[in-house]
């Protein structure tokens, strides 16, 4: 009965273990076997800040793959999906911001020895895998450092784990975005649109190991940067009034300006010695808004009878406010209307006298049958006097009243340019 049962538990064993050596058999991989195919073209095909994309190839639909991940090129390798997938793609994820890891892929061909039976031939592992993640924050203190008439530069803080940035920037108001990648901290954007502003957004990214690819975080946007203002046009100036005490000034609005400085001169010296009378500075609240900008400027000690000119410059503001300046526009000219200071009547006309103007060359002599309408140019004068003798091809007639102003006229290279401003004219009138 004793030797009985030691049979018994003798053949137990036994029987436990020739199972748990057919398990070892059936279930442990045999060393990498060459008739395995490789795992190849590896590509990272997406990534955010906590996961990657990744996606290979390997024929054989009994083939699974084992993925393994390190942060470490050569050691450090854990098991990622702890069971074979069958998948030839997988995503990463619970993984750090702007890292890079390595992946490496196992394949293993699984062939059915009967019901729950199976063995494993395992083929070589592939060579790690570069892998990224996109950075968790965007670019700090993107700044607007200077621009010409059609770059602008901006720069910003570097973001940690980043080694590119894109830069997107389209015209405000426009649907048209460019883009513009850099390693670097900078960049000057170029061939943009005159006169324009835009908005620039900037975003951090790593690179994927093809080179093509890139794991972009969040970015930063700064709003309306300017481009440097070109030569004001379209400047006007109202100011022909017999006692000046302020011009009047109109120009063409700038949509990249976020100002105007003006600077009113002495005319009277020569160009090379004129005397700067006044600058102001306006600016322009609305960028773009009007098409019109307007400023007026006093002008003190017109005692003495001035021409002057005016000339007038737009300029953008950086991230810093210092002012981007443009070109000068053209001089315009203005003086006070000269002052009729005697009128009489004399046996071929009417002679008058007025008050010399500084600067002038010479003067134009205006007469009419009307106040406000019809005036013909009578003579021009190197003098301040003249005899009015006719209404165009008319002698003056007895009895009838006529009108008449002057107009200074200054030389500047080689053309004549005129204080007058249309309905600001004084007129003076006599009956002949």
């Amino acid at each position: 009965m004793k030797k009985s049962s030691k049979s018994v538990w003798s053949r137990l064993v036994m029987t436990f273990a020739a199972a748990c050596l057919l398990m070892f058999v059936t279930t442990v991989p045999v060393k990498a076997d060459s008739s395995v195919p490789l795992v190849a073209d590896m590509k990272q095909t997406d990534a955010s800040t906590n996961s990657v994309g990744i996606i290979w190839s390997c024929p054989g639909s009994d083939i699974r793959f084992k993925i393994e991940t390190s942060e470490q090129l050569s050691t450090g390798y854990t098991d990622y999906n702890k069971r074979p997938q069958s998948s030839a793609s997988v995503t990463l994820t619970k993984l750090g911001a702007g890292k890079v890891y390595y992946v490496r892929i196992t394949p293993i061909r699984y062939t059915m020895e009967g019901i729950g039976k199976y063995t494993t031939v395992t083929g070589t592992t592939s060579q790690p895998f570069r892998v990224v993640t996109a950075p968790d924050s965007a670019p700090a203190s993107l700044t607007h450092v200077k621009s010409s008439t059609d770059t602008i530069k901006v720069k910003w803080s570097a973001v940690p784990g980043a080694d590119v940035y894109q830069v997107i920037y389209s015209q405000s108001g426009t649907a048209n975005e460019f883009t513009k990648e850099t390693t670097g901290t900078s960049v000057t954007l170029k061939k943009l649109s005159k006169d324009a502003r835009y908005t620039i957004k900037v975003r951090a990214g790593k690179k994927y190991t093809d080179g093509t690819g890139r794991a972009w975080g969040s970015g930063t946007t700064k709003y309306d940067v300017p481009v440097k203002p070109t030569k004001v046009e379209g400047v006007k100036v109202k100011g022909y009034y017999q006692n000046l005490s302020k011009i009047s000034i109109t120009n063409k609005a700038k949509a990249c300006a976020d100002g105007y400085q003006y600077q009113l001169y002495t005319a009277y010296k020569g160009q090379d010695k004129e005397t700067k009378v006044k600058s102001i500075t306006v600016n322009q609240n609305n960028p773009g808004s009007s098409n019109q900008v307007s400023a007026s400027m006093k002008i003190s000690a017109l005692k003495n009878h001035n021409f002057y000119k005016v000339r007038v410059r737009a300029y953008s503001l950086n991230s810093k406010n210092e002012k981007i300046y443009g070109v000068w526009s053209s001089w315009k000219y203005v003086s006070p209307q000269p002052d009729v200071t005697k009128k009489q009547k004399v046996n071929k006309g009417i002679k008058v006298n007025w008050d010399k103007i500084k600067g002038a060359d010479r003067y134009v002599v205006y007469v009419s049958t009307k106040k406000d309408s019809g005036y013909k140019k009578f003579q021009t004068t190197g003098k301040n006097s003249t005899t009015i003798t006719k209404y165009g091809k008319n002698k003056l007639k007895s009895g009838k009243t006529y009108y008449f102003y002057v107009v200074a006229q200054k030389k500047v290279d080689n053309k004549y340019q005129s204080g007058k401003a249309g309905n600001a004219t004084k007129r003076w009138s006599m009956t002949y």
